[in-house]
């Protein structure tokens, strides 16, 4: 019979790595055993009940035991999905907040840079087009940030599900070890669906954009204070634009900007990112390995399950 690896490696797409082989393993496999057991018998009659019930039972055996060595894999491997999903969606959460005061000054330069124009007119002001270059390419980074974390308000949704199938699979399972009763195993084919296959991909490729949404948000931040730093100057130009500026401010003192606000945040992106940026090369691997596991599981639950039938028969 072909390894895991084996048929992992052969699988070059999602729905031919993932999705089919729990179809189509199980029925190869248990069209094989029901064929193999019904031509054996029929063309053999001198082959005692005993011993096909020895076959069944030995059959049956190496599918338990199989199982009892990928569960509590997938158990842990389910408990760090938690863990990470915990991460992730805490991130988002704190992102989500922290783009507000960017947001907000961003909206204040923007302002300004209408007031600066407005005044270049008259008084020439060479830093307006550097300021508009920067402040066009935060906001253009913003927009971004803001798709990305609307694509990911769904990781708490998904933490929860795979929170309850991981619950359920290893209260099924700690009973099984219990009383040792293998239709205990056959009650986890329902956790072990293709839904919680789709999750585990979902949360690879949701930790992939995590990553990018940091990287991005840095952006923003950094554009933000580089626009700052340009509006600073701008404010302190003579003439006109001085005494327009002076009078701007005045009037929106209430939305004045706070530098450290913002650099703050960008330390906090800063020490994010560092935590993050292993996590999407592990998820990878690690959901390779998982979705492999739970594969096996359901091949080797079809061939218990064709053993009762064969015994009951």
């Amino acid at each position: 019979m072909e390894s895991k690896r084996e048929r992992t490696s052969r699988r070059t797409s999602f729905f031919q790595r993932y999705l089919i082989p729990i179809t189509i393993a199980s029925s190869v496999i248990v069209s094989g055993t029901v064929g193999y057991f019904v031509s054996h018998f029929n063309t053999n009659e001198s082959i005692a009940q005993a011993e096909m019930q020895s076959r069944v039972d030995d059959m049956q055996e190496e599918s338990v035991a199989a199982i009892e060595k990928e569960i509590p894999q997938i158990i842990d491997d389910l408990e760090e999905y938690d863990q990470d999903l915990a991460q992730l969606v805490k991130q988002v959460d704190w992102l989500k907040r922290n783009m507000i005061p960017v947001r907000d000054g961003l909206d204040y330069i923007n302002g300004a840079t209408l007031v600066i124009s407005g005044v270049n007119s008259v008084v020439s002001n060479p830093i307006l087009g550097k300021m508009s270059s920067s402040l066009s390419s935060a906001n253009s980074t913003l927009n971004e940030v803001d798709a990305f974390l609307f694509r990911l308000e769904h990781l708490s949704s998904v933490k929860q599900e795979m929170g309850a199938t991981r619950k359920q699979i290893s209260e099924l399972y700690k009973k099984y070890q219990t009383e040792n009763d293998p239709a205990l195993l056959l009650e986890m084919e329902h956790e072990l669906d293709t839904e919680l296959v789709y999750q585990i991909e979902d949360v690879r490729t949701s930790t992939i954009e995590a990553r990018e949404v940091l990287e991005s948000s840095a952006g923003v931040v950094t554009a933000t204070n580089n626009t700052i730093s340009i509006y600073q100057k701008a404010k302190n130009t003579g003439g006109k634009a001085l005494e327009t500026l002076q009078f701007w401010k005045e009037e929106k003192d209430k939305n004045k900007i706070d530098q450290e606000k913002y650099e703050q945040i960008e330390k906090e992106l800063a020490d994010s990112r560092e935590r993050l940026k292993d996590l999407p090369d592990e998820m990878a691997e690690r959901s390779k390995k998982t979705i492999s596991s739970i594969n096996e599981v359901k091949t080797e639950l079809q061939v218990i399950r064709m053993a009762e039938v064969i015994q009951g028969d």
